[in-house]
């Protein structure tokens, strides 16, 4: 082993720092014993602290501690990465879409249980996703005072968040400040504004499409929200209503995350180019409350007997 070239690893815990200097203590014991050996430089970095974002449905992530791409290390080292798993699901898959090595492989068992480890997972995927910027609240109020990422207007939205609960349309810092201020506890997902007339929610059974809710809010409404939670409507449409590119959206968007034999896709089509956008493929859609319930339970049921009857 030649170590004339040391070698970068990024060590990366879930936050930056610890209030009794935990992390710090052994990271640099760590660093320490490494500078012994010469072949390799340590670099500290933090997942929550993470800048992730999506733009043309390509990831790219910061680590902010170092100021570097993930993919301008030769190894990343995963430490103390449990408080952070949804960040460390997403920086796992960027690694290994980059060939860069990482330990360990059990990241490759986490689940896309939030909307920061679904979007991760959907880009470079042949999906196409909104302009989206993930980071920490320390971070977004940071990058978005000097040199937004995205332009404003802004939808602002939980990243565990569920029927247009804490969602937010915002158009300028100010305003974004204050929204983060006031839900100090929250991990938020922030994307460009689509205009748009409704979005879709879209079933999918065993792979295919089986129904198309469309959800649509009274236009005399100051609210942003496609939502029947927030008073939308929604009506089931024929599946031609959407384009064959939409349509090829949702299959894909479901498959990469692993959910096309049973998910709810939502769908959003630009009001003015009518490219279509994926926003979330939801594990558990709404299907015996909400709109149009006896006929989203009749697909349901329908799919569980062709399944049951195939044994």
């Amino acid at each position: 082993m030649n170590v004339s070239d040391p070698k970068d690893v990024l060590v990366l815990f879930s936050f930056r720092s610890h209030k009794y200097g935990y992390i710090e203590m052994l990271f640099d014991r760590l660093a320490k014993r490494s500078n012994d050996r010469h072949a390799l430089n340590l670099h500290r970095g933090a997942l929550k602290d993470l800048q992730i974002t999506i733009k043309g449905s390509r990831l790219s992530i910061i680590e902010s501690l170092t100021g570097r791409d993930l993919t301008d290390f030769d190894a990343v080292y995963f430490e103390l990465w449990y408080k952070a798993q949804q960040q460390a699901l997403v920086a796992s898959r960027y690694l290994e879409r980059h060939a860069i090595p990482y330990m360990s492989k059990e990241l490759r068992t986490i689940m896309p249980l939030t909307k920061v480890g679904e979007l991760g997972v959907l880009a470079d995927n042949n999906v196409p996703l909104p302009h989206t910027f993930i980071s920490s609240q320390r971070q977004t109020k940071k990058l978005f005072k000097k040199n937004p990422p995205i332009k404003y207007p802004l939808i602002v939205k939980a990243a565990d968040g569920y029927g247009g609960k804490n969602n937010y349309l915002i158009h300028d810092y100010e305003t974004l400040k204050l929204t983060l201020d006031a839900n100090k506890d929250l991990d938020f997902v922030i994307q460009e504004f689509i205009p748009n007339e409704c979005d879709y929610r879209c079933i999918v059974l065993g792979g295919k499409i089986s129904l198309v809710l469309k959800r649509s809010r009274d236009q005399t409404n100051i609210s942003h929200l496609n939502n029947t939670s927030a008073g939308a409507i929604g009506e089931v449409v024929e599946l031609g209503t959407l384009s064959n590119e939409a349509q090829q959206a949702v299959l894909n968007a479901a498959k990469a995350i692993d959910r096309d034999q049973f998910a709810g896709v939502d769908l959003m089509i630009h009001q003015h180019t009518k490219k279509p956008y994926i926003l979330e493929v939801n594990q558990t859609p709404q299907i015996e409350i909400g709109a149009e319930v006896d006929k989203k339970m009749d697909i349901l049921l329908n799919y569980l007997q062709e399944i049951a009857y195939e044994k």
